[in-house]
């Protein structure tokens, strides 16, 4: 992968230009907006190169495959919330000159999609949301991170951090050098940004999600104004890696 420093921040990224070495519809001309995939959190780009291979050779596109900031082989960056997170993304793509694309975002890819979506329509033209983050499910471990916040800041720092870790996410268990950044960007809810998403949405979830479930599908359907969702039966949360090909067969419906 590639490294580059855009205004501080270090990325490390994949360009694919030319799909499946071998494969007669591999990229004859560079036509049409490039494809950009965005990972989860706690992962990096390493398990999307694949899948954008297959993506680039069947969609004749150019592909880039990033590791998000603060994972792989990207800088962690100091930000507030997800909305200065997704302009990080923007600098990198104004960096390499990219004004449009159809993105790929999954789980926390999905999350800055979202943003992305809503707050730079002229850059997103497709996009595609695979078990996205950003609307916030209903569960009693937020009704309780929510009680302590309000009603036990008397509480010792050091113990509230105990009983938070216990309610909190598995991310935020699994990220203990990572938990700054994802109480920046995971704390607001994005339904609010669904309905001014402009472009055509794919929605595309796992069956048996057990980290975001799909009955949160509903609410997709009803905020975004172009929404085309589609089921990946049998497969869980990272549909990419369980059911590689179901998903690969979806994503062409893109390009037909």
């Amino acid at each position: 992968m590639t490294q580059v420093a855009v205004q501080g921040q270090i990325w490390n990224y994949e360009e694919i230009r030319d799909g499946l070495h071998g494969r007669p519809q591999a990229l004859s001309a560079q036509a049409g907006s490039p494809l950009l995939v965005l990972h989860g959190w706690g992962r990096s780009g390493n398990e999307w190169i694949e899948m954008a291979k297959e993506l680039s050779a069947c969609s004749g596109r150019k592909a880039y495959v990033l590791d998000l900031p603060g994972f792989g082989g990207s800088s962690l960056p100091k930000v507030k919330d997800i909305y200065e997170y997704t302009e990080l993304v923007v600098k990198f793509c104004e960096y390499l000159s990219i004004d449009k694309v159809i993105l790929v975002g999954h789980s926390l890819g999905g999350r800055v999609g979202i943003v992305l979506g809503a707050k730079h329509s002229k850059l997103v033209e497709q996009l595609v949301l695979i078990d996205p983050a950003g609307v916030k499910p209903n569960s009693i471990k937020r009704t309780i991170f929510k009680t302590i916040a309000i009603f036990f800041a008397w509480i010792p720092q050091t113990l509230r951090a105990k009983i938070v870790a216990t309610v909190m996410d598995e991310d935020y268990r699994n990220s203990p050098t990572n938990r700054e950044l994802y109480r920046a960007i995971v704390k607001d809810d994005l339904r609010i940004c669904l309905p001014h998403i402009k472009c055509k949405t794919w929605v595309i979830w796992g069956e048996k999600d057990k980290i975001l479930p799909l009955v949160l599908v509903d609410i997709y359907k009803k905020l975004l104004p172009y929404p085309v969702v589609r089921v990946i039966w049998e497969a869980g949360h990272d549909p990419h890696l369980s059911h590689p090909q179901k998903l690969l067969r979806v994503l062409e419906e893109l390009w037909t």
